[in-house]
């Protein structure tokens, strides 16, 4: 349960990131601040982070596929 709660965090995490690394390049317009650098560092770190948790519980086997196709009767 914790790892699917960390998996909802981690996304939203991103998404913060990737709005706040728009806005500064919005605010900045195209003046070649670093701080938009450093906002997309963050947010490609936040996905490696969720790759690597969401790889994490498939391999534990917290995480399964549930889907109807997935070939599992």
């Amino acid at each position: 349960m914790w790892l699917k709660v960390i998996i909802v965090i981690l996304f939203i995490a991103n998404l913060i990131a990737l709005g706040s690394a728009f806005v500064t390049l919005i605010k900045d317009q195209g003046r070649g601040g670093k701080r938009t650098a450093r906002l997309l560092l963050v947010r490609v770190s936040l996905a490696a982070a969720l790759l690597l948790v969401i790889a994490f519980g498939f391999y534990t086997g917290q995480l399964g596929v549930d889907a109807p196709w997935s070939g599992r009767f």
